[in-house]
């Protein structure tokens, strides 16, 4: 890649980690792992990562090659100290690796340009500076469709990372005719949701489809979960047809839980109590204990497929004036599960880890975990996670019924070997219920 020359910006304010704003010298740096081809938050004090369509808060971060519509990054830093905080994307294969293409093949303008400064938050417990990025912009444009990395680094350096985050750049060249069916199979039928498949492509070039064309599914943008090695089983004239592929099943899971926190002035949706939180520290906000589900019957509830919405209905969806709560957690169970437990969903980067792990508690009478949340609506579930894997499992707490309303998105990329990159040349949204 070319040598990156990173403009920055010095932001001013002042914030904190889980309280009021302690002077003296900064807090010990956590020091940041190696570069994650996900989405990553790598910064102890940065909370509340949204990357979305500008104009579409629960849209995933995909834009169009054609329009360049922006996505839009927002992020808060509860640290009392500013940062110099900078970013550059990186194009990458369909399989989420560096591509060959050097910055100048599929960027103009900016290879690299400064966060805009960051925005003193106001009338909170919990101060914070509130940072906010839209990409593509006028100092750097995308000539490229494909997959992206998006990457904020502090103090122009590119090794001192504090978020990434994946978006997608595609330019809908082909068509995709999709729909969710019953799985054929008798065991499945009532637990699980199968996606059918045909893309036709009479405006492109494909020398061999069974390795040229490469398809990844998504169910509620779960990429731990992204389905890939997908290959026709008939191949006619510029049309390929993927009759119930195996990668295509999914678990249907269940509707996920959700609580709402946009007002702390009395328990909203699934909220127990609100309590003061000691001194001039933020709220305390628990959420109603739900025992497992997973022998239980199918129940519709609303939900938003494991999304959150930060929102404070007092400052109009200001996200300087929206606070951030303390928020316990509690799975009832008599015994430990003998697997890790996690409290999952967008919440945390639909991902497990020691973050978002949940403790068992002889006394509590079950599994708990306490996090610091900005006020909104959230979606979450439990997820366990067996030794030995990456992949969370939630159906083992929840259940899974095939009548579960999920998200699916596919992705569709033509290797352009001409050009040297996995093109992104359509995709497509598609609802287990909505048709």
């Amino acid at each position: 890649m070319l040598p990156i020359v990173t403009l920055s910006v010095i932001v001013s304010g002042s914030c904190t980690g889980s309280g009021p704003i302690v002077k003296g010298s900064p807090p010990e740096r956590v020091l940041t792992s190696e570069l994650r081809y996900e989405d990553h938050t790598y910064s102890a004090t940065v909370h509340t990562v949204q990357f979305f369509k500008k104009g579409f808060e629960l849209a995933p971060p995909i834009t169009d090659l054609a329009t360049q519509e922006p996505l839009v990054l927002r992020f808060d830093d509860l640290q009392p100290y500013t940062e110099n905080l900078s970013y550059t994307v990186v194009h990458c294969s369909a399989a989420w690796r560096p591509s060959d293409l050097m910055a100048g093949q599929y960027l103009t303008g900016a290879f690299n340009d400064y966060i805009p400064a960051g925005r003193q938050s106001y009338n909170t417990l919990q101060p914070f500076i509130h940072y906010e990025l839209e990409v593509p912009n006028e100092q750097m444009q995308i000539t490229r469709s494909g997959n992206y990395l998006l990457k904020v680094y502090r103090n122009s350096d590119p090794e001192d990372l504090v978020i990434t985050r994946r978006f997608m750049v595609t330019e809908q060249a082909l068509q995709i005719d999709a729909t969710v069916v019953t799985p054929r199979g008798v065991d499945q039928r009532d637990v699980a949701q199968q996606v059918d498949l045909t893309i036709r492509y009479p405006g492109l070039s494909v020398q061999d489809p069974f390795s040229d064309i490469h398809v990844t599914m998504l169910q509620n943008m779960r990429w731990d979960d992204a389905r890939t090695e997908f290959r026709p089983k008939f191949v006619r004239d510029r049309e390929l047809i993927y009759d119930q592929p195996d990668q295509g099943l999914f678990q249907g899971g269940n509707e996920y839980r959700n609580f709402d926190l946009k007002n702390i002035r009395y328990a909203g949706r699934n909220v127990a109590r609100i309590d003061p939180g000691p001194g001039q520290g933020v709220y305390e906000a628990y959420i109603f204990p739900e025992v497992k589900r997973n022998i239980g019957v199918y129940t519709n509830q609303q939900d938003i497929n494991g999304k959150f919405l930060p929102r404070d209905d007092f400052v109009d969806g200001d996200p300087l004036g929206t606070d951030y709560v303390n928020v316990h957690f509690k799975l009832p169970m008599e015994q430990p599960l003998g697997r890790d437990i996690c409290v999952y969903g967008g919440l945390f980067d639909n991902q497990c880890s020691a973050a978002n792990k949940m403790t068992y508690s002889s006394e509590e009478g079950g599994y708990v975990f306490t996090t610091l949340l900005k006020q909104g609506f959230y979606d979450f579930t439990y997820a366990t996670l067996a030794k030995g894997t990456t992949v969370p499992d939630l159906t083992v707490i929840e259940g899974s019924h095939y009548q579960t309303e999920n998200d699916y998105l596919i992705l569709v990329y033509l290797t352009d070997y001409q050009q040297r990159y996995d093109r992104l040349v359509g995709t497509r949204f598609l609802n287990s219920i909505r048709r």
